[in-house]
């Protein structure tokens, strides 16, 4: 089998602006993968580190005939590092008389020299064609997303996103990935340890190499300042954050902005969830909803120790605290997030007609309520049998909230541009 050697288009276009000389080498980056059959190369350091084996990479410009001395390139790849354990990966870089560039990939070991089937990464513009039709990937390539909450809620809907094109991304998340989150996360065990911040902004790039990731190591609770000036840059807020104290507070900033929001949560055990999309002072803010009578009997899921002893006491016994986390699977989260996604495309491509523009019309309500099965919340709910006229799981509702005009934060007697007070600290 040739092997395959995959180059960013943008990188060798770059590259033949500065590598003016035939014959100089220059040095990148190559991880290699599947016993060297196929390598990713760059001519830059990547953002993220790919999980193959680093090996050497060089650039090179052929002539103006479009040729190499490989006999003498060779020589000089074997004179500038140590080919015994691991091949190197050499790309030469020309253009075609239209002026557009090319590239040809050799692999070179300490015994020969191959070709390789060279492929393209390509530019911006084209990493999300398939799209086309559906959404306006340029358009949104410039939207600018903030996500509160990187776990297993947040982190699906931020890689979502960046698979739709979403161009700019700040991440907001104090906790580290732990061993009992690697189950329902987007990351795995070798993001073990990381902030979960570092960790989706990795996969971001992943997804979409060009994007824009801004990280806030940050507990919202105590740094509104910095979190809020984010917040009143960006286009739309989602907030999935595992405490209302977080959410009361980020209410009030995109109140305050005039921003979009969307709240996303699951109830204990993920038997179920809910979504809330807020737009400022024309619908329900989260205060309107959360201090209402509407979500009684939905308690909300706990899946850290940190949140089991927020409402213990002190000197409460560890195996305590462990025995109120009560996760549900990723499974169970999926659904909710799947719709803060939807939702999200929905706010962000607002004013464009899209192939997704009748969702519009299906999603008048700011509140859903989904059921993963029959407990909690909702366990006096009917079998779902071959019945759908009435309540089931495995189905999602949309509520009629109305925004509550004597709501302390969104009432009457407060206007947009009311500056930040009466937050929860």
């Amino acid at each position: 089998m040739e092997p395959i050697v995959y180059v960013l288009d943008e990188q060798v276009r770059d590259l033949l602006t500065h590598l003016t000389s035939a014959g100089t080498l220059e040095e990148g980056v190559a991880f290699g993968f599947d016993d060297w059959t196929v390598f990713h190369a760059y001519t830059e350091k990547p953002f993220t580190t790919p999980s193959g084996i680093v090996c050497p990479c060089f650039a090179v410009r052929a002539d103006t005939a479009g040729m190499v001395d490989e006999t003498r390139l060779t020589s000089s790849v074997r004179a500038r590092t140590d080919l015994s354990e691991r091949p190197a990966v050499v790309l030469v870089v020309d253009t075609h008389s239209d002026g557009t560039p090319q590239c040809r990939a050799l692999i070179v070991s300490h015994s020969k020299m191959a070709a390789a089937d060279t492929r393209f990464v390509p530019r911006r513009s084209e990493l999300y064609s398939r799209n086309a039709g559906l959404l306006e990937t340029s358009a949104l390539a410039a939207k600018k997303v903030v996500v509160v909450g990187l776990g297993s809620g947040g982190s699906p809907v931020a890689l979502d996103l960046a698979r739709a094109g979403v161009g700019q991304f700040t991440l907001i998340d104090f906790d580290r990935l732990e061993l009992g989150n690697i189950s329902r996360h987007v990351c795995g065990i070798n993001d073990l340890g990381r902030y979960k911040t570092l960790a989706v902004r990795d996969q971001i790039l992943q997804k979409n190499p060009y994007a824009s990731v801004t990280t806030m190591e940050v507990n919202i609770n105590q740094a509104l300042a910095p979190v809020e000036e984010a917040v009143a840059k960006c286009d739309l807020l989602i907030v999935a954050s595992d405490n209302d104290q977080s959410r009361f507070n980020l209410n009030q900033m995109s109140l305050n902005h005039n921003r979009t929001a969307l709240y996303g949560r699951a109830i204990t055990r993920a038997a179920g969830g809910d979504v809330l999309r807020v737009r400022p002072w024309t619908g329900p803010c989260y205060n309107c909803v959360f201090s209402s009578g509407l979500i009684d009997g939905r308690e909300e899921e706990m899946s850290q120790k940190r949140q089991a002893l927020a409402v213990l006491p002190a000197y409460v016994e560890e195996d305590k605290a462990n025995a109120m986390i009560q996760v549900g699977l990723s499974s169970d989260i999926a659904p909710i997030a799947n719709m803060m996604v939807k939702i999200a495309l929905l706010e962000l491509s607002r004013g464009q007609e899209t192939g997704i523009s009748t969702l519009d019309e299906d999603l008048k309500a700011d509140f859903y309520i989904w059921a993963n099965r029959r407990e909690e919340a909702y366990a006096a709910w009917p079998l779902m049998n071959y019945k759908w006229t009435r309540p089931s799981i495995l189905r999602w509702y949309g509520a009629r909230v109305e925004r509550d005009p004597q709501c302390l934060v969104c009432g009457g007697h407060l206007k947009a541009d009311t500056p930040l007070q009466g937050i929860v600290q």
